[in-house]
């Protein structure tokens, strides 16, 4: 199933059809969930993420009129995985300094400052796909974060090959030129 290939079952899952929820959870779950492991970095996280979505889709008959399903879905995903990581930002700034001398532990694990440092980084790479226009952003979405083919792509978007290659051309491009100014915006804040 591609975004917006049933706007019915959509409709009907957004006013309470449980079946039709049962079929669109099928059709999305995998994509929403791999989705959401890469937001939240964790797979218990993105368990709750993706419930939490398909629950709000299900509460929501307003969603019928958004593009599609599941770009609805992804950025439902994305602000639940955002919510649960506000309390350990939060938690890591009340805390202050880290331990010193011979007390510190060595994890396999980043540090909470290269956690944040990412996080910010997938932050901004997020507002930049989030800014691109919709056609662009679509190609971006399904080729680079979930991982289609060009064939799947253009099958689910309706496109022909050098038009989904234009478009991710030009979407990429895009996304380098938003994400260096934003480098360069943050380099004269500090």
């Amino acid at each position: 199933m591609t975004p917006g290939a049933h706007p019915n079952l959509v409709t009907a899952a957004a006013n309470g059809d449980d079946e039709a929820l049962t079929l669109l959870v099928r059709a999305y779950h995998d994509r929403v969930y791999r989705f959401g492991q890469r937001v939240c970095r964790d797979d218990f996280d993105a368990d709750d993420a993706v419930q939490e979505a398909f629950v709000a889709l299900a509460r929501r008959p307003d969603v019928v009129r958004h593009g599609g399903a599941l770009s609805w879905l992804l950025t439902s995903v994305r602000n639940a995985c955002l919510r649960m990581l506000r309390p350990f930002l939060r938690e890591r700034r009340s805390l202050g300094e880290p331990l010193g001398g011979s007390e510190e532990v060595v994890s396999p694990l980043p540090n909470p400052q290269q956690a944040l440092e990412r996080w910010e980084v997938a932050q901004s790479v997020h507002a930049a796909i989030a800014a691109l226009p919709r056609p662009y952003r679509e190609v971006v979405v399904m080729r680079d974060l979930e991982g289609l083919s060009g064939e799947e792509t253009c099958r689910s978007l309706g496109l022909e090959p050098a038009v989904m290659k234009t478009r991710l051309h030009r979407a990429r491009q895009q996304l380098k030129g938003r994400l260096e100014r934003s480098k360069l915006v943050k380099r004269k804040e500090n």
